[in-house]
């Protein structure tokens, strides 16, 4: 081991990157095992990282707090996707006439990275750096089909299904039947879910390897983005996935030569 490194930054590091990969969170106990820690030590780690809002506790877990998500959507800002993301963010909410966003997955919900605004007066998307549930978002949706399906129970568990307006599913059986319909289908909505007056769709972006890592849509008022609209938005959101996907992928490519 190099002598000139820091133990505690080491062990700090690696309790940031085992609790990005499971969204629910992580007991001590199950952070003691995985690190191989002494209890005294990794319970120092912890609370000086919950103290400084890089973690934070809930009931027994700890998860990735808001500085930490802060720092990262600062780096987002700044990432390759993102640059390339938004003239195609842009492209949709003139094609569609509705606000589009990019998201991310953050702790169990959505993060906002990037918002750009309808061209009409009437503007209800949340702006970057906002965060919502999984269950009654459509952008929540296609992360839990497509990343956490396997951990459904855990994000459950976690985050429980709220209800917020009549339309949210806030059983485990309805929840599953939605996510298989997004699978199947391609792109996810949110039907007034959230809010009883706003209609979204989204649809999943994925890297080179099929991994999804983030989600782009639209939010409109349900009077302005109506049901029988929903397969022309759904087919406008899917080619704006692909392309951002191509770009990203053909710049990486050109880089790399």
């Amino acid at each position: 081991m190099d002598k000139y490194l820091i133990p505690s930054v080491t062990h700090a590091c690696e309790i940031f990157r085992l609790l990005a990969s499971v969204p629910a969170g992580l007991s001590m106990y199950e952070l003691e095992q995985a690190m191989d820690l002494p209890r005294t030590t990794l319970f120092r780690l912890l609370r000086t990282l919950c103290h400084e809002q890089m973690l934070e506790k809930k009931g027994k877990k700890y998860l990735c707090g808001n500085e930490l998500t802060r720092l990262g959507l600062h780096m987002i800002n700044a990432d390759h996707l993102h640059q390339v993301a938004v003239p195609h963010i842009q492209r949709l909410a003139l094609k569609s006439g509705h606000t589009a966003h990019l998201a991310v997955p953050n702790n169990g919900k959505i993060l906002i990275v990037e918002v750009v605004d309808s061209p009409n007066p009437l503007m209800v998307s949340k702006r970057p750096g906002g965060t919502a549930q999984m269950h009654c978002t459509a952008t929540g949706k296609v992360f839990l089909a497509n990343l956490f399906f396997e951990q459904l129970d855990e994000i459950i568990e976690q985050n429980p299904l709220e209800k917020h307006t009549e339309f949210t599913i806030t059983d485990k059986a309805g929840l599953i039947k939605e996510l298989n319909r997004v699978i199947a289908s391609g792109y996810a909505v949110d039907e007034r879910e959230l809010n009883p007056e706003v209609r979204c769709l989204a649809a999943p972006i994925r890297n080179n390897q099929g991994v999804v890592v983030a989600s782009i849509g639209i939010t409109a008022p349900a009077v302005s983005f109506t049901k029988s609209a929903i397969p022309a938005v759904a087919e406008l959101v899917k080619e704006a996935a692909r392309n951002i996907y191509k770009d990203a992928y053909q710049q990486r490519l050109s880089e790399s030569t």
